[in-house]
C-alpha cells in the first residue's frame, strides 16, 4: 500500500490547494477567532481570553471514501478472535490478534475513475494564545502556532486503476476512436507536482473601533506574522511520458509503462524566514439602544455592548511569504525512470527514484495562501443565530511556489449563551465535496467536526475534527450591560434640546 501511495504522487498536477478545518466562530471564540478576522478581537465579551491548546486537522480527497461501518464492525479489539480450547484440566483462551483491523483497502471504496482528481491535508496546533481587552475602543492578542500543509492536484485514478489492477485486461474497444480516448486518458499532464509545508508562526493582532453610534459599529484589527521553516518536500517532473501498446488478440500481453525523469526536493530546519499580514473589518447593525453613562458627538445616549441584528466581516489574511534558505534538489542530475508496469517481473518501488546525489542548496521563496474572507452573521433572536462564511483563494493557480487555499462555503446555524454554544455547519468546498457537522464550546473547552456526520455515510471522502482547551476571563461590567440590554425594549435615543 505504501508503493501504491508514492506511486500516486508521481503523477500529480502543477497546483495545489490545501484547507483549514471549519472551526467555531461565534461571539465566546475569543483569541480563537483571530485565525479569520483579526477585527474580532475587540468588543468581545472577555477581558482576557488565554488559550492553553487548540488542534484541527483535515484530510480529503475526490477518489476514494471510506466505509464507517466496516471499520466499525472489525473494530472488536480481538473479542471475535478468541478461540476457546478444552482439556481434561482446564479452559484455554488463545488471543490470536489484538485488534481485528484489515487490510486498508476493506474499508475503502473508490469512486468514479477520472484523470482529475484532488487530495489535500492540513493540520494546525495553536500553542499558548492570549487576548487582552485593554479598554472599549482598543484590544490586542499575541498567538504562537505550528501549521503542516500538503497538497496534491489533478490525480490520474484511471491510470492508477490500469496500473496497479491491470484494468485495461477487461477493456474493450468497439473503434479506433474508443482505443485512442483510453490512451488520452491514460497520459500524464506534463509539470506533475506534489508539496508539503512546516512551519511555526508568532502573530501580533490589533484591533479598534472606527465608528460608534447608537445604531452602527465598526472595527477594524491586523496582524502581523513571523514565520520560521521547519521542513518542505515535493516531487515533480516535466517530461514523464506513458506509452500504452493494446494488444487486440491477446489483451493481458499489452504493453503499459513510462519513462522520464523525477525531481525531488527537500528542506530541513534552518534559516528560513517569513512574514505574514492579515486585515479586516468586522461592521455591526445594533438593533437596541439604552441610556447609560455614554455619549456621542450628537449627545445621543446608549448602550456600548447593544446586541446586534447582523454582523458583516471581510478579511483578508496570509499576505505575506516564506523562505527556505537550504532546499536540496537533484533538478540537475533527475532520476531516470524507464519501467515496464505489464511485465510480470517488474519490481516497482518509488523509493528508488527519490534519492538526491547533490550536495547544493539554495534559497526558495514561496507566497503564503492568501484568502479573502466574507462572514455574515445574522440573530435571529437572543440565543440563536446562523452564519455564513466564504473563502476564497486569492493567487494564481498556476505558480508552483504558492502555498494553495481551497475556496470553501459553510452555513453554520447555532445556539448561544454565556457559557455553552452548539452549531451545525454544512459546507461545500472548490471541489464539490459535501461536509455536514456537529460541534460544542463551553466556557473552558471546544470540539468538534464539521464533517463528522457526512463520516457516517459511504460517501465521505473528507474528515476533520478541532479540539481546545481555554481559559476566559470575563469582563463583568460587560456581560452585565449586554444582559440588561437583553431585558429592555427598543426605544430611540433621547434628542438634546436645541439652545436660542
Amino acid at each position: 500500500m505504501k508503493n501504491k501511495f508514492l506511486f500516486i504522487l508521481v503523477l500529480l498536477y502543477r497546483v495545489t490547494f490545501s484547507q483549514s478545518s471549519i472551526g467555531f466562530i461565534d461571539n465566546y471564540s475569543g483569541v480563537e477567532s483571530v485565525v479569520y478576522n483579526p477585527a474580532n478581537i475587540l468588543d468581545t465579551r472577555y477581558k482576557y481570553d488565554i488559550n492553553i491548546i487548540s488542534l484541527s486537522g483535515s484530510i480529503g480527497n475526490q477518489y476514494l471514501s471510506v466505509n464507517p461501518f466496516q471499520i466499525i464492525k472489525d473494530l472488536n479489539f480481538g473479542l471475535n478472535d478468541i478461540k476457546p480450547t478444552y482439556s481434561a484440566f482446564k479452559y484455554n483462551r488463545e488471543l490470536t490478534s489484538s485488534f481485528g483491523i484489515k487490510h486498508i483497502d476493506n474499508y475503502t471504496i473508490s469512486s468514479e475513475s477520472s484523470s482529475n482528481r484532488n487530495a489535500y491535508g492540513n493540520f494546525t496546533a495553536l500553542g499558548p494564545s492570549f487576548l487582552w481587552t485593554i479598554n472599549k475602543y482598543n484590544a490586542v492578542a499575541f498567538t504562537t502556532a505550528i501549521k503542516s500543509y500538503g497538497h496534491a492536484f489533478k490525480l490520474n485514478t484511471l491510470l492508477y486503476n490500469n496500473v496497479t489492477n491491470k484494468a485495461f485486461e477487461n477493456t474493450s474497444f468497439n473503434s479506433e476512436d474508443d482505443l485512442q480516448n483510453f490512451k488520452d486518458n491514460l497520459e500524464i499532464t506534463p509539470r506533475n507536482y506534489s508539496q508539503a509545508f512546516l512551519w511555526a508562526e508568532t502573530g501580533f493582532s490589533y484591533a479598534g473601533i472606527v465608528k460608534h453610534t447608537a445604531n452602527d459599529f465598526l472595527k477594524l484589527g491586523v496582524s502581523f506574522k513571523f514565520l520560521r521553516g521547519i521542513r518542505t518536500g515535493a516531487i515533480y517532473s516535466n517530461d514523464l511520458n506513458l506509452d500504452f501498446q493494446f494488444n487486440e488478440n491477446k489483451p493481458k500481453e499489452s504493453r503499459l509503462d513510462f519513462k522520464g525523469n523525477v525531481t525531488n526536493l527537500y528542506a530541513l530546519k534552518g534559516a528560513n524566514f517569513g512574514m505574514g499580514l492579515d486585515v479586516g473589518f468586522v461592521y455591526e447593525k445594533r438593533n437596541k439602544t439604552f441610556p447609560i453613562n455614554l455619549r456621542d458627538k450628537s449627545g445621543n445616549i446608549y448602550f456600548s455592548k447593544a446586541p446586534y441584528s447582523y454582523k458583516i466581516g471581510v478579511s483578508i489574511t496570509d499576505v505575506g511569504f516564506l523562505n527556505y534558505n537550504n532546499v536540496f534538489t537533484n533538478k540537475d542530475n533527475p532520476n531516470l525512470i524507464n519501467v515496464d508496469l505489464t511485465s510480470p517481473s517488474y519490481n516497482f518501488n518509488i523509493e528508488n527514484y527519490l534519492t538526491i546525489t547533490t550536495l547544493e542548496s539554495e534559497k526558495q521563496t514561496y507566497l503564503l495562501p492568501t484568502t479573502g474572507r466574507f462572514n455574515f452573521d445574522y440573530n435571529i433572536n437572543d440565543k440563536w443565530y446562523i452564519n455564513t462564511n466564504f473563502d476564497v483563494y486569492m493567487l494564481s493557480s498556476t505558480n508552483v511556489k504558492q502555498i494553495k487555499y481551497i475556496s470553501n462555503f459553510v452555513v453554520s446555524p447555532r445556539y448561544e449563551t454565556i457559557h455553552f454554544s452548539a452549531f451545525l455547519p454544512v459546507s461545500i468546498n472548490k471541489f464539490g465535496i459535501f461536509k455536514a457537522g456537529i460541534g460544542i464550546r463551553t466556557g473552558y473547552f471546544f470540539a468538534g467536526s464539521s464533517s463528522i456526520i457526512t463520516n457516517l455515510s459511504n460517501y465521505s471522502k473528507e474528515g476533520d475534527f478541532f479540539i481546545g482547551f481555554k481559559i476566559p476571563i470575563y469582563n463583568k461590567r460587560v456581560i452585565k450591560e449586554y444582559k440588561n440590554s437583553l431585558n429592555h425594549k427598543l426605544i430611540s435615543p433621547p434628542k438634546l434640546k436645541s439652545r436660542r
